[in-house]
């Protein structure tokens, strides 16, 4: 496979794009390198099919982007190298654990929301993949920020989501977080509605990272965003990824949320690799 030139098959939404003639794991050019940065940012989801890359190069086409920031969850940190994730239901004797590793991915949300400086891509591959369920599903945050009525838009002008690493854990009915997750995580607030800082459309921001509003009522800032949730998650702002063997995703986490459909870890054996890019405070 050639790096001269790539080629791009975009969703009819304009929604996710399949991109073809890149090696991710072969030397990229500067100028394709401009291409691929300029594809994610129009397309918000990349998929690359055929590619066979390792952690070796899968964190250097990462790092091309920006720093690299590991994950918060500690033991899902790569032993050699901790800026990459690795978590799946496969045991050490190659069997299914039939445990889903990480319950968080199953429930929407937009990559560490629950940090000062949230994540700007995540590049993610998938060594076993699941033959029946998990899929990863995206929703366009910027076309259902446009979708919604004057009124919404007026009364969500101002507004500040408090993302909390605890409460995440909590909604998803996932182990508790630990003190030292707490210390390293603390609640922050960002914008419900985030303008990108290359494109200034605006999205709305929000995921199960989102534990309530800023200064509102606790009840009430949870039941607006769980109205928010299910206005930008109707099908018509979907793209649905079925992973095919050497898959690669890429997608900009500053107009996405994203969630994974279940799979039965007692049978299907699924691993995930993910890079995350360190992104900028949302505003």
């Amino acid at each position: 496979m050639q790096n001269g030139s790539i080629e791009i098959k975009a969703e009819a939404t304009g929604f996710g794009a399949e991109v073809g003639g890149v090696d991710l794991a072969g030397e990229i050019s500067e100028e394709v390198f401009a291409e691929l940065q300029a594809a994610v940012i129009r397309h918000k989801v990349l998929v690359f099919r055929d590619q066979h890359l390792d952690d070796e190069s899968h964190f250097a086409f990462a790092q091309r982007f920006g720093p690299l920031e590991g994950h918060i969850n500690r033991s899902t940190r790569h032993g050699e190298l901790p800026k990459l994730q690795v978590f799946g239901n496969v045991g050490d004797d190659g069997k299914p654990t039939g445990v889903h590793p990480e319950k968080g991915t199953l429930v929407w949300h937009t990559d560490k929301s629950y940090v000062a400086t949230p994540s700007l891509f995540t590049i993610l591959r998938s060594p076993s993949v699941a033959r029946e369920g998990g899929h990863t599903l995206f929703a366009d945050m910027t076309r259902a920020y446009e979708a919604l009525t004057p009124g919404k838009v007026e009364q969500l002008e101002g507004l500040r989501a408090v993302h909390d690493w605890k409460r995440s854990r909590e909604k998803s009915d996932e182990r508790a977080a630990t003190a030292d997750e707490i210390a390293a995580a603390p609640p922050v607030d960002h914008p419900v509605i985030r303008t990108h800082p290359e494109t200034e459309a605006r999205a709305i921001y929000i995921g199960n990272h989102a534990s309530h509003i800023l200064d509102w009522e606790l009840g009430a800032g949870e039941a607006l965003l769980a109205e928010l949730e299910a206005h930008a998650t109707q099908e018509q702002f979907i793209y649905r990824h079925r992973w095919r063997d050497n898959d690669v995703l890429m997608w900009d986490n500053r107009c996405t949320m994203h969630c994974v459909t279940d799979y039965d870890a007692a049978i299907e054996r699924r691993v995930v690799h993910r890079a995350v890019v360190q992104g900028e405070v949302p505003f």
